[in-house]
């Protein structure tokens, strides 16, 4: 198992009006340990509703004190300050909801992380609405980046989920280069569930527990295999191994860690995927409880990747 994320270069910065401010300073905040000194900065906000949503939107790109906008493709120099009425000139409207742009524009320029202010915790079910944070996660190939506390410092303590899986592997490399100084915690979620069956045919208490035990020590057995074999290289950290429901163990974790960073492989991303019940990425996102990561891609094609208009 192999996994390329070695470097984050080019960085998108998905700018929303209700949280001003939030993207633009964590970025401030990553960007000394990545060593990017230039972004790309796309404000957006939806233009129109119903059977052909449209998006308005703005693409400047930010390189130390330069500014340039793209419009229709053409980059358009900016003063360091520009007035108001020079900015409202490179606004354009797209067909698409928001998530749509975001993920155009990020494709278009190889983004290898994009930030975005998370929408925090809904009033809705998830069955009754949207969930434009999903769909972002969904379309983006790039790592993606929910910022949802106000940053005031560098990340500290890192929860990072894994199943083993290749995603989650890019998503703890990615999040090494994020956090390079902070404190690593590495949990994974397993389930037993013969032990329901277990105690329904009235076995011994005694069987039961061992073989909860033994359930308990392949997975930790597992894990520390996987981190030491493929993590070497992301900061050591400690380890947790925790028999439920993955929900439930990782939103306990990061509780107790007091996390300000969860790290999450791509699950499933198919466009029905945020209205099941058992989708632990969406849960955890309407959570909201720390920022957070979710790593790149590395299947996906790029194909049957946009939203229905």
């Amino acid at each position: 198992m192999e996994d390329t994320v070695r470097r984050i270069d080019r960085i998108l910065l998905a700018i929303h009006q209700a949280h001003p401010g939030r993207v633009e300073m964590r970025a401030s905040l990553l960007a000394p340990a990545l060593g990017v000194e230039a972004f790309d900065v796309l404000a957006v906000k939806r233009a129109g509703n119903g059977l052909r949503p449209t998006t308005a939107y703005s693409h400047v790109q930010v390189d130390g004190g330069r500014l340039r906008a793209l419009v229709d493709g053409e980059a358009r120099a900016l003063g360091s300050f520009p007035p108001p009425d020079e900015l409202d000139k490179v606004w354009m409207v797209r067909r698409g909801h928001p998530a749509d742009v975001i993920a155009v524009t990020a494709d278009s320029i190889q983004a290898d992380l994009t930030l975005m202010a998370g929408s925090g915790r809904p009033r809705l079910p998830l069955w009754a609405r949207p969930s434009r944070d999903a769909d972002v996660v969904r379309l983006c190939r790039g790592a993606v980046l929910l910022v949802h506390g106000e940053p005031r410092h560098d990340y500290r303590n890192v929860v990072v989920a894994t199943d083993f899986s290749r995603a989650s592997l890019a998503a703890a490399r990615t999040a090494a280069l994020l956090a390079p100084n902070a404190r690593f915690v590495f949990v994974h979620a397993f389930q037993q569930p013969e032990t329901a069956m277990m105690r329904e045919l009235e076995l011994p208490p005694p069987v039961i527990r061992s073989y909860r035990e033994q359930g308990w020590e392949a997975a930790r057995r597992k894990l520390d295999e996987f981190v030491e074999l493929f993590l070497h290289d992301v900061p050591p950290g400690r380890r947790e191994v925790h028999a439920g429901r993955a929900y439930e163990v990782i939103r306990d974790c990061v509780r107790r860690q007091q996390a300000d960073l969860l790290v999450l492989g791509r699950g499933a991303c198919h466009p029905g995927a945020r209205l099941s019940s058992t989708n632990v990425m969406q849960k955890l996102m309407d959570e909201g409880a720390c920022d957070l990561l979710v790593g790149p891609d590395r299947q996906g094609d790029g194909s049957d990747r946009r939203l229905a208009a």
